[in-house]
């Protein structure tokens, strides 16, 4: 099992689907909600220089992530955009990688999982779900710097 090369690059977010409603669901207040719509979102999703094994980088105008090395199947522990400590495995199965979290402080109610996929214009598309809200955001492919 491996991620395909199709995923790795740096991907620019170009718009989204229900994620204000998706915030919302999560008990985000609005005026947090415009802050986080109006910052800017880079993924870079990469193969590591060891075999089977991978980056991702979340870069945005008010905090960074940076996830080295991560194997699929595998958790690790490493901060997240929100600045909580949270476990985080990734996988990939039928054509889509995902990324799931917990959040160490609150375990029994914070797990989330991102589910990524290509679409046919070599866009990243990230789903997500809350009670029922499903949310979408595509990110286009941009040259590396």
């Amino acid at each position: 099992m491996s991620v395909p090369d199709k995923f790795f690059g740096r991907y620019q977010l170009d718009k989204s689907e229900n994620f204000d409603e998706f915030l919302s669901s999560k008990g985000v207040n609005w005026f947090v909600r415009q802050m986080i719509k109006l910052a800017g979102l880079t993924k870079i999703i990469s193969a590591n220089q060891e075999a089977g094994k991978y980056n991702m980088e979340n870069l945005t105008s008010k905090k960074n992530t940076n996830y080295q090395g991560w194997e699929l199947g595998k958790s690790f522990e490493a901060p997240g955009l929100d600045g909580n400590q949270h476990q985080i495995t990734f996988d990939f199965k039928n054509e889509e990688l995902s990324e799931h979290h917990i959040r160490l402080n609150e375990p029994d109610t914070s797990a989330e999982t991102y589910f990524y996929t290509i679409d046919d214009q070599n866009q990243l598309v990230m789903r997500m779900e809350n009670n029922g809200i499903v949310c979408r955001r595509w990110f286009k492919k941009v040259e590396q710097k």
